[in-house]
């Protein structure tokens, strides 16, 4: 019988919390300044090909800015945070052709991490839109996971991270609600809470406190969360299912170069990167 044991986020926690943001507008900045004010980290999905783009948008008789941010801002603007591919100019992937869907992803990587000086491993749909083609382009792409836009309203971690399902989106009527369940009650194995959206929307639909009031309260339990881009929560989940076990499962040897984090027989241990662990 192998051991019994549970995985733990890092430095022991129980729940981790990410963002996902997409297409760069100008309204990150806003969305930035209040994830640095209350702690929040989190990864964001651009379009490099439409750096610097003026243009707006109109929904119901209300005109909203839907410029872009310009290419020199990116480094410095989300430092701290996870910069990832939406694809160059933000197509729907499944209308291309493989080849030129590759194009769109493999050009958006190049320059992105020619602004960052980051390798960039992460993607989200553009429109949502994905099918198992689209699934093998960007693992040739080197894209590592990708952001769908289907709600779970749950606290689970992705079997197949190609097809990462958020918890919800920002305008979610069940935002507060899921947070509190998150934040105040305890499940029966780890839980990650993932909200996603676009900053452009706390404008379009002049609803900022939305937010601010989810990262309030957020704040009031960062002792019981790991706050983390989608890439870290993708390889450390990764690392810890790469472990290596005895046959007895008396011994487990951690390959790759991150700490992590198990409970076995109701004591926490951390196993050190590229380091063995008896019990």
């Amino acid at each position: 019988m192998g051991p019994k044991f549970e995985m733990l986020f890092m430095n022991g926690k129980r729940k981790a919390l990410t963002l996902s943001y997409d297409d760069g507008t100008v309204h990150d900045r806003k969305l930035v300044e209040l994830m640095n004010r209350y702690g929040l980290r989190g990864t964001f999905n651009l379009n490099s090909g439409t750096f610097s783009l003026k243009e707006t948008i109109e929904k119901e008789g209300v005109k909203t800015d839907f410029s872009r941010i310009d290419a020199d801002e990116v480094k410095e603007l989300y430092q701290g945070h996870e910069v990832a591919s939406h694809t160059l100019t933000h197509p729907s992937l499944t209308e291309l052709p493989s080849n030129l869907a590759a194009a769109e992803v493999i050009r958006d990587r190049e320059l992105l991490e020619g602004l960052t000086g980051e390798i960039v491993r992460g993607f989200a749909y553009p429109y949502g839109t994905y099918n198992k083609e689209v699934e093998k382009v960007l693992k040739v792409c080197g894209i590592e996971y990708a952001r769908t836009v289907v709600s779970t309203n749950d606290f689970v971690i992705p079997q197949n991270f190609l097809e990462w399902h958020p918890t919800c989106h920002h305008d979610s009527p069940k935002l507060m609600e899921l947070i509190r369940d998150f934040c105040e009650k305890e499940g029966n194995s780890v839980r990650l809470f993932y909200l996603w959206g676009h900053s452009y929307e706390f404008a379009q639909n002049d609803n900022w406190q939305v937010i601010e009031e989810f990262f309030k309260y957020v704040s009031g339990y960062m002792d019981k969360i790991w706050i983390a881009t989608n890439l870290e929560i993708m390889d450390y989940v990764k690392a810890f299912s790469n472990l290596k076990w005895s046959m007895d499962g008396k011994t487990v040897y951690n390959p790759s170069g991150i700490k992590l984090w198990l409970k076995m027989d109701g004591q926490i241990y951390c196993i050190d990167g590229n380091s063995k662990l008896s019990f």
